[in-house]
Parts: structure tokens; C-alpha cells; sequence
């Protein structure tokens, strides 16, 4: 038996599972059960270079080092996360090089999230350029204002200050195509 061909069997073998993500389905399919699996080579080889994350958290906007890190230390401590799929829709650019897509995600203790973002195909296949996690409020729930529907589930403040309302009328910006903000 030849060693060194058996060897290069099996690396390619492995490159061909992390890297040749035929379609962006799969890729993703494989992203989350490198996640579940907390496989930190496929996961991050699933990752472009300059891969940004946007986590549940406002405060969560990771980009290309800080992503692998994040990955990186939440594996080696032994923290996986197992979403699973179970909608998604995916839309391609023209020349066939980008993916759009959303997926509602399930997680047994979250319940149900949506993933949305951007995959680019490079030579290797499919990578996630972009990936927005989220957890859907449903409409009603929350008031004219994040701080607002924030405030009725926070801790009362101690100080009395912090507790009085300011009487001054808010302003109701809508959304547009255009992206400008109301005038108030």
C-alpha cells in the first residue's frame, strides 16, 4: 500500500468536505453543524476572510479576527450552538457570485431565531461573508421605541430622576426607500 497516496486521499477528502460547498444551501447546512459539532476548522474555512457578524446583542458586530477568536474561544471552552434550519430562502446575484439569504432557525432552548446575510463564492466554494443573527419580536410586542419596550421589563431605577418621563412628544419616523430620516 502506498502511504503517501492513502494520506493524500484522505486531506483531500477532508479539503473537499470543508471547502467545495456546491451550493449556498449547503454551506450553510454545513456552518450550522460545524456549529452544533463545535468543529472549529470546517466552521471558520466556512468563513470569508473578512466575515462580519452581527449577534443578537445591539452591541454584537464582530468582523474577520474578532469572528475567528469569538469561534475559536467558544469552542475551546466547550460552547457549540445547534441551530437548525428550518426555512430558508436564498437569492442569487445575476453573474451567480453572491447569496442572499434568510432562514427561520430552531434552537431547543431559544425556541425560534432568524439567520439572515451574505455568501460569496470563491474558488474554494460557498463562504459566509456576512451573518445576522437574530430572535423575531412579534409585531404588538414592542412600544414606539426599543428603550421603551426595554424599560417595562427592566429593573425599576432607584434614583427618582431616572424614573420621571419626559413629556415631550415623540417623533414617528417611518421607513422609506430613501433612508432619510423625518424631520422632527
Amino acid at each position: 500500500m502506498n502511504i503517501p497516496f492513502v494520506i493524500c486521499g484522505l486531506m483531500f477528502a477532508l479539503a473537499g468536505s470543508v471547502h467545495a460547498q456546491g451550493s449556498p444551501d449547503s454551506a450553510l447546512d454545513a456552518l450550522h453543524k460545524a456549529g452544533a459539532d463545535a468543529n472549529q476548522p470546517t466552521f471558520l474555512a466556512l468563513l470569508a476572510e473578512d466575515v462580519i457578524f452581527l449577534g443578537m446583542d445591539g452591541a454584537n458586530r464582530l468582523e474577520g479576527a474578532a469572528v475567528r477568536n469569538f469561534v475559536s474561544n467558544s469552542f475551546a471552552s466547550g460552547n457549540a450552538w445547534a441551530y437548525s434550519s428550518s426555512l430558508r430562502e436564498i437569492r442569487l446575484s445575476g453573474d451567480g457570485s453572491v447569496a442572499w439569504f434568510d432562514e427561520v432557525l430552531e434552537h431547543d432552548r431559544l425556541g425560534s431565531g432568524r439567520g439572515t446575510g451574505v455568501l460569496i463564492r470563491e474558488s474554494e466554494g460557498w463562504r459566509v461573508a456576512q451573518y445576522s443573527l437574530t430572535i423575531p419580536l412579534p409585531n404588538g410586542v414592542m412600544g414606539t421605541s426599543a428603550a421603551e419596550a426595554g424599560a417595562a421589563t427592566s429593573p425599576t431605577p432607584t434614583d427618582a430622576q431616572a424614573t420621571q418621563k419626559h413629556d415631550t412628544p415623540r417623533c414617528q419616523m417611518s421607513s422609506h426607500k430613501t433612508n432619510t430620516r423625518a424631520k422632527c
